[in-house]
């Protein structure tokens, strides 16, 4: 007869740890874009998200890693950053939480997952 035994390995903890880490993404036209430590959103082909809207300028806003938490910078657009509502100063970072929605523009929502 066949006998199973089970055990508890360190690496199947470690494995348990990783996987329990969300990584964040923002939700735009109901696309997942995956965060990396710093992008750009703007009109611009240089910017790593690409808004085709005239009143989002070339480079308009940054989203960037600090330690485990996200912020928003306003790249001195001309139209401004909001988030959930609120008017981004220009050039200062503001730390984002999941589910706080960007707007840019006339009407581009992002939604940070």
């Amino acid at each position: 007869m066949d006998e199973t035994i089970m055990t508890e390995s360190p690496i199947g903890k470690r494995l348990e740890k990783v996987k329990k880490k969300e990584s964040r993404c923002l939700v735009f036209n109901g696309k997942k874009i995956s965060l990396t430590s710093r992008i750009t959103i703007g009109r611009s082909s240089r910017c790593d998200v690409v808004i085709d809207d005239m009143l989002v300028s070339r480079e308009h806003s940054e989203i960037q890693q600090i330690k485990s938490s996200f912020y928003i910078k306003d790249l001195n657009s001309r139209n401004g950053t909001f988030v959930n509502d609120i008017k981004v100063p220009k050039g200062k970072y503001i730390k984002l939480s999941p589910n706080d929605v960007i707007r840019l523009g006339s009407k581009i929502e992002i939604t940070l997952n």
